[in-house]
């Protein structure tokens, strides 16, 4: 196979067309990964809790509960588990190796300050998405990819209203720096040469809107939505491209004519989606909570990938990518219990729809249906500080890849798990 520019942006394309949301997972925005507090409840009723500073992001109208400063900060790992059979009908080469088992760290932090009784402003820190898979060089599907890392920290500044005593409005500028780089290997270009290696890497900024509304209709009873905007990342580099024709008796590779020379950069364009939540937040009595979660993510946007080749600042080769992917749809259950006077136990159940079939599945990307459970805890150690911590258990089950670059195959039992601790100072 000739590395030409075509194969430059396939390759490129067939990486990022694919790539999810936060640490792999469903398709689809990973809760856990904006907030530690998260965790112990598996997503559910996310939008309409605003009981610590992560509504800062969660729900911003959700600021104007608090009637003075508010603080927390988090820290969590996410464990990632999910190996890889092939079958009969596999025809590429290579070890039927699963994901390198890693844990993943992340956190975050959040901060309220009330200016009135009306007026409150905040500002948080979190992962919006991303993601980081890494493979043996070996491995059976190396042509589509060996390493990937996409992150996208934000920093979200904050401004929340309370319009009256049952409505409040609430709306963020989540600044976002995207970072992108994927490593995978590339066939020989002549026969019984050896396999060379392709790199890619940038970073882009761009700006997402986060928009929230509170609404308490009865005394124990809250209700939250939250939108937020699509944006779209933008990255350009010139592809690392080495040892296509490595052999002891040939010289090293020289690109020509028709492969990608310096100075050329591949240019690709991903969008993350829109997306729309809402949420019921019920106190049931003076121990119980009971909380419930709808949601919506325009993942079948963020299949669609722009890219291009620029010849040295000259324009040149273009073209767009439908990878088929679905948007995924939400519903979560929950509960908070206060089990002693300083003691808060919770718990949580969701589950994310797929954004993609066995049929579309690519090698590189174990997505599937997702099961969230989830267990946690507050513990309010004086009138100023709550600690809390969560568990959360993400089941996909296993996933069939159906002839991907010749790859043919399942992913076994695929799951992620999440433990976090968190800090809230009142």
């Amino acid at each position: 196979m000739k590395f030409t520019v075509a194969t430059a942006i396939g390759l490129t394309i067939a990486t990022l067309g694919s790539v999810p949301g936060t640490a792999f997972a469903g398709g689809a925005y990973i809760y856990e990964m904006s907030s530690a507090s998260e965790v112990g409840y598996g997503g559910a009723g996310m939008v309409a809790r605003a009981n610590d500073a992560g509504t800062v992001f969660s729900n911003p109208a959700g600021m104007t509960r608090f009637d003075k400063s508010e603080m927390m900060a988090g820290a969590l790992g996410v464990y990632i588990d999910a190996s890889f059979s092939t079958n009969e009908n596999n025809t590429a080469s290579g070890k039927a190796s699963g994901l390198n088992k890693r844990i993943v760290p992340a956190g975050n932090f959040g901060y309220i300050r009330p200016l009135s009784d009306r007026l409150s402003i905040g500002v948080s820190a979190q992962n919006y998405f991303g993601l980081a898979l890494d493979w043996s060089d070996d491995w059976v599907g190396r042509g589509s990819s060996v390493n990937i890392t996409l992150v996208a920290p934000q920093v979200q500044p904050t401004l929340a209203y309370r319009i009256n005593d049952w409505l409040s409005v609430g709306a963020g500028a989540a600044l976002t720096l995207g970072y992108m780089y994927d490593k995978s290997r590339v066939e020989p270009i002549i026969p019984n040469g050896r396999e060379g290696k392709f790199r890619l890497s940038d970073a882009d900024f761009a700006v997402q809107g986060n928009f929230g509304i509170m609404l308490q209709p009865w005394e124990h009873t809250r209700i939250g939505l939250r939108y937020l905007t699509e944006t779209d990342l933008d990255f350009e580099d010139s592809p690392d491209i080495s040892g296509v024709n490595d052999l002891p008796d040939l010289p090293d590779f020289t690109p020509g004519e028709d492969f990608v020379s310096p100075g050329e950069k591949v240019d690709i364009g991903i969008k993350m989606p829109q997306s729309i939540s809402a949420a019921i937040h019920h106190q049931w009595n003076d121990e119980l909570a009971i909380l419930g979660s709808v949601g919506w993510d325009e993942w079948s946007k963020f299949g669609y990938v722009n890219a291009g080749l620029d010849v040295n600042g000259g324009g040149g080769v273009s073209t767009e990518l439908n990878a088929d992917f679905r948007d995924v749809w939400h519903g979560g259950v929950g509960a908070e219990y206060k089990w002693k006077p300083r003691w808060e136990l919770t718990a949580g159940f969701s589950y994310d729809s797929s954004m993609m079939s066995s049929r579309t599945r690519p090698i590189f990307i174990p997505l599937g249906n997702m099961y969230r459970y989830a267990v946690g805890f507050k513990h309010r150690r004086s009138d100023t500080l709550t600690l809390g911590g969560g568990l959360t258990f993400l089941w996909e089950g296993n996933l069939p890849v159906d002839d991907s670059g010749g790859v043919s195959g399942k992913y076994n039992n695929v799951s992620l798990t999440f433990l976090s601790f968190y800090a809230n100072w009142h």
